[in-house]
């Protein structure tokens, strides 16, 4: 079943039995993904989300062409996520480019606010997607959609006198804390696990080797399509 199906019966369930717990949606390449995300996946758990859904975007429009094609990239997530129940893979992103709707995570959550009409959202993103958010379509009605928390990537600095900090400045979440609330923006601080990168995998993976950060299974899925030869 496709996950963007799984995704629409496991809101209805949630919607009948009354439930409406936190959700945070975590937008990512997952070129591949990593022990890291499934770190920062646990810290949002343990911040109040009840469930943490991992967008697979099928192109970074702020990015060079990924490495790896996205049933690969949606292959090693699978596997790096295991049996949990709470953390579920979605692939929405690729059917709604493949239906010809606009790529972008307006239209991404405002489908989701459809499905979810009254479950508190939370949009989580990367500082270096931080830098470039006052260029998304539509980004100030995001805030209208959700709440955004930006997980500081190594070597960030001045988060907050960005472009897109400056214009929502108003918007703010002054919470340390807990669920980001909608309507608001919150600079996460040190997160476990935001200091593991791609980048940096990939090019061990060239190099020949060892990294931390991928699971046997990944390992073992990488070396039998020989993935990341070149960095």
């Amino acid at each position: 079943m496709p996950a963007h199906r799984q995704s629409r019966q496991n809101a209805h369930a949630e919607k009948d039995a009354g439930h409406f717990a936190p959700v945070a949606i975590l937008g990512m390449s997952a070129d591949p993904a990593h022990k890291g995300h499934l770190r920062v996946a646990e810290a949002l758990q343990d911040m109040g989300y009840a469930r943490v859904v991992w967008m697979i975007t099928p192109q970074n429009p702020f990015k060079k062409t990924a490495k790896t094609s996205f049933e690969h990239r949606m292959a090693l997530a699978r596997l790096l996520i295991g049996r949990r129940p709470w953390l579920e893979l979605s692939d929405a992103e690729a059917w709604m480019q493949l239906y010809g709707e606009e790529l972008r995570t307006h239209s991404m959550l405002s489908q989701m606010r459809k499905i979810y009409p009254a479950t508190p959202l939370t949009f989580v993103m990367g500082s270096d997607n931080w830098n470039h958010f006052h260029e998304w379509g539509k980004y100030q009605e995001i805030l209208g959609l959700c709440g955004v928390l930006v997980v500081p990537r190594p070597g960030s600095v001045k988060l907050k006198h960005t472009e897109a900090a400056q214009r929502l400045a108003a918007q703010e979440d002054g919470g340390r804390s807990g669920v980001v609330p909608q309507g608001k923006w919150r600079i996460h601080g040190d997160m476990p696990g935001s200091s593991a990168s791609s980048t940096q995998i990939r090019r061990a993976i060239a190099a020949g080797q060892p990294t931390p950060w991928l699971t046997p299974a990944q390992e073992e899925y990488i070396k039998a399509h020989a993935l990341y030869i070149q960095a």
